[in-house]
């Protein structure tokens, strides 16, 4: 059985907010490849769950959190939980967002 992952509504947002940041202040084309390389980060996580670091955000429930970045888009870290088969992607943020506050604020489901 091949790893899987879920890709959240709060993520899938994530990723259609800063992909329009690109086209609009880059090109379509770094936009559609920060598209491809999430996706192919998340599919590397979904096979290696535990690549990613533990986040230092303790709140009830969220103690199997992990962050890890996207590739070739370094300043972008994907928050997500390990799962028996893969992973749920539940955010895609600026790593200059405060993730405390984040968490703390909107919750990530």
């Amino acid at each position: 059985m091949s790893a899987l992952y879920s890709v959240k509504p709060k993520a899938t947002r994530d990723l259609d907010d800063y992909a329009g940041y690109l086209a609009e202040k880059a090109t379509l084309e770094v936009a559609l490849r920060f598209f491809d390389q999430a996706h192919a980060t998340f599919a590397l996580l979904a096979t290696q769950p535990n690549m990613g670091w533990r986040s230092k955000a303790n709140y009830p429930g969220l103690e199997a959190l992990r962050v890890f970045r996207v590739r070739g888009f370094e300043n972008m870290i994907i928050l997500y939980r390990p799962l028996a088969g893969g992973v749920d992607i539940l955010r895609v943020i600026h790593s200059s967002r405060n993730l405390r506050a984040l968490l703390r604020r909107e919750g990530t489901e």
